[in-house]
């Protein structure tokens, strides 16, 4: 019983930084994920404010493809409201209807210029989301999003490759604790 408390006493210590960096990993690459996922939307949301700003009609910034059911699709969308809230132009549906971001969320755009969040509008349903406020005499707030589903598929996978290599790692240390005290408890050596 004392060989195998004394073996604890070495892994716990060495456990507790494995347990600690790979939480650190995990954290680490899931926010890289998580923040790349907005990287197609700042570069949309950018250009059509930009746009507006030097005098383009929201309704051209729009392609003439067929509009992006956000429930199925993985394609970036864009939509572009008034001042007032109402939906200028899009290419976004949800369940066939246009696409109705939070009044509060139009709101903070417009008093703060931009926000980026993750949005479910409903379940199943995840969308990385960056709103841009822009001027032209009329002001408007451009949105766009994509969908998060192979992020998180992404990140699934990531915490079920830290977990195998975390218990691993541990069982590993153990074996390593195990022989360490085995060595060092070698038999007294008797001269004569």
């Amino acid at each position: 019983m004392k060989k195998l408390t004394n073996i604890f006493k070495n892994w716990i210590a060495y456990a507790a930084i494995i347990t600690l960096s790979c939480g650190i990993v995990y954290i680490v690459v899931q926010q890289n994920f998580r923040m790349s996922a907005n990287d197609p939307q700042y570069q949309m949301v950018e250009d059509a404010a930009n746009a507006i700003s030097n005098g383009a009609d929201p309704r051209s910034l729009i392609s003439s493809t067929a509009d992006i059911e956000i429930s199925k699709s993985l394609a970036p969308f864009l939509v572009i409201y008034d001042d007032a809230g109402n939906v200028v132009a899009s290419n976004a549906l949800l369940n066939g209807k246009p696409l109705a971001i939070p009044p509060g969320v139009l709101t903070y755009v417009k008093k703060h210029g931009s926000d980026a969040a993750s949005w479910q509008p409903q379940p199943g349903v995840r969308q990385a989301m960056l709103g841009m406020h822009a001027a032209n005499g009329k002001a408007y707030m451009v949105f766009a999003g994509r969908s998060l589903r192979k992020i998180e598929e992404r990140t699934a996978l990531l915490g079920e490759q830290v977990l195998f290599g975390w218990v691993c790692s541990l069982i590993v240390l153990f074996f390593v604790a195990f022989l360490q005290d085995t060595l060092t408890r070698s038999p007294k050596a008797v001269y004569a």
